[in-house]
């Protein structure tokens, strides 16, 4: 297979055929396979509805979506315009389907127990990295009624009598953090707080039958209860079957704030993924390409270093380039259509 779709390249190339044009036919008939589904590896879902069993058993929750959480595919190696270029590359661009952002994102992280890595590294994390440049230039992504701000640490709380058990369920994630709030454990969820829920080692998420670290890395997602959005992101612990797969540093800890700072932009940009109507992408997703999923997967195996932390570099629509500070190289930061 590999063998055919390298002759298959080699002979586009020697009829001269551009990206570009290909791009043009692929807009032109939507239907079709996109051109770099045909000429790199590229998952065709970035998202998973959940099952009938998880529906039912979802009674924390006043309404969930189906157009589902949105996840980071573990092994995952991102469309890059490097891999395969000839001529001018095409332009691929999140598009606004007019939902929220989150404009002064406040992350409120939570440790499912006490065995959860990196505790005392975490928070600087966070604290760090949402008063940086990591956070300037996502303001290109701003919407007709918010802008895009700097955040902060909000708080870190240990889960009080959350399950431990060897596979645990999203439904069960969304129960845990609603008592939480509910008894004042964590605080209060507005349109800016941003829950970053962290596991311990041997413990797997099942997210719609699908397992962390042998499917996906992290995902994020949201749901509403008593007319409140709650949006949050779970991080399995990096090691074992994670480890290798979910970012290319040989550090386990840069790899985890790398997968971090992918849930965390993703949240930002388009939290409200959970709460669509239906199987295809609708309000009230915020900025999201069909093809190309949100602002990290386009750039899933790119990092860098920002207030000496490793991040995952974002996809920037401006300057058409994966980026990690607004000091990055690349055209100037253009104003949002």
């Amino acid at each position: 297979m590999k063998k055919y779709i390298f002759a298959t390249t080699v002979s586009l190339l020697a009829t001269g055929f551009t990206f570009a044009s290909a791009f043009a036919q692929e807009k032109a008939a939507p239907t079709a396979s996109p051109w770099y589904q045909k000429l790199v590896p590229f998952p065709r879902e970035f998202r998973f509805k959940p099952s009938a069993k998880a529906a039912l058993s979802e009674s924390n929750s006043d309404f969930k979506g189906s157009f589902g959480a949105h996840i980071m595919p573990i092994n995952f190696h991102a469309f890059s315009l490097a891999k395969a270029q000839t001529g001018a590359p095409p332009k691929i661009l999140l598009s606004y389907y007019g939902g929220p952002v989150i404009s002064r994102v406040k992350v409120v992280v939570i440790y499912w127990d006490k065995n959860v890595a990196f505790q005392d590294q975490i928070p600087g994390f966070f604290a760090n990295i949402t008063q940086s440049l990591f956070f300037d230039w996502l303001k290109e992504y701003r919407t007709p009624s918010q802008s895009i701000e700097r955040g902060s640490l909000e708080a870190m709380h240990l889960a009080q009598k959350a399950p431990f058990k060897n596979l645990i369920e999203d439904s069960e994630i969304q129960s845990q953090l609603t008592r939480m709030i509910q008894t004042g454990s964590a605080p209060p969820a507005d349109k800016d707080t941003l829950y970053m829920i962290y596991f311990p080692p041997r413990m797997q998420i099942d997210l719609a039958g699908q397992k962390s670290c042998e499917v996906f890395c992290a995902y994020h997602n949201s749901f509403l209860k008593n007319g409140e959005e709650i949006n949050y992101g779970v991080i399995p612990d990096q090691g074992g079957g994670c480890n290798g797969g979910c970012g290319t540093s040989p550090s386990r800890f840069d790899n985890e704030t790398s997968v971090s700072s992918h849930e965390l932009t993703e949240a930002v940009t388009d939290p409200a993924v959970g709460l669509v109507k239906g199987s295809q992408p609708a309000y009230p997703l915020g900025w999201y390409n069909a093809s190309a999923g949100e602002i990290g997967d386009i750039c899933a195996d790119k990092q860098g270093n920002v207030e000496g932390y490793i991040v995952q570099k974002e996809w920037s629509n401006s300057r058409q380039t994966c980026v990690s500070s607004s000091s990055d190289p690349g055209s100037p930061v253009a104003s949002p259509n």
